[in-house]
């Protein structure tokens, strides 16, 4: 029985658009955030869904509940959706982390920070709880609102390659048969060049 998966990234903050690290930070989504969020809204509103899910932040939560007016759909809010958490480097722009850190993106060297969730953990706890959900609704369509980091580091868990950056409300597809995970894109974006909805 194949369960449908969609993961949805959160629309744009004021954070995001500073290049400032937010990981476990509560930020809420900007006024074209807002926009984004409503746009990705009224495309996922043009297929039928079960349920949605979505981090625990106001960035996601938000942009799930943009979708939810149309859909009107059970919301189940989960933690462990949560991005990774940067411990001291969260609020600092990511430019000034590179140089005081440089190749903590990359993981080509390894720093001691405080508070920095590894990303084998994230990656661990993200695919524990995506497979968690698809198992407890097998055979549905799920929509999963969460954020850049987390999806990156599912797709890894399930693929051992990372998808690089994923865009502000961009839509990730996944099938889960109860055993294997299917990959079936990644990173579309395709809805913010049509109209705008208001």
């Amino acid at each position: 029985m194949m369960t449908e998966i969609c993961l949805v990234r959160h629309g744009e903050t004021a954070w995001n658009r500073e290049a400032r690290m937010q990981g476990s930070q509560d930020t809420p989504l900007s006024e074209v955030g807002i926009r984004q969020a409503r746009i990705a809204a009224a495309q996922l509103a043009k297929e039928s869904w079960d349920v949605i899910y979505s981090s625990d932040l106001s960035r996601a939560k938000h942009t799930a509940e943009e979708a939810n007016e149309h859909l009107q759909i059970p919301h189940y809010v989960e933690k462990g959706l949560r991005e990774r958490s940067y411990g001291i480097l969260e609020g600092m722009i990511r430019s000034d982390i590179e140089q005081m850190y440089p190749g903590v993106f990359s993981g080509e060297t390894n720093h001691e920070i405080a508070g920095l969730e590894s990303f084998e953990s994230l990656s661990q706890r993200v695919k524990d709880t995506i497979e968690t959900i698809a198992r407890r609704h097998p055979g549905q369509r799920i929509l999963i609102f969460t954020h850049g980091g987390t999806i990156n580091a599912f797709l890894h868990a399930i693929t051992g390659q990372k998808a690089g950056k994923i865009g502000n409300t961009a839509i990730t597809r996944v099938r889960f048969d109860n055993q294997e995970w299917y990959v079936d894109c990644v990173n579309d974006c395709s809805h913010l060049t049509e109209t705008p909805v208001e």
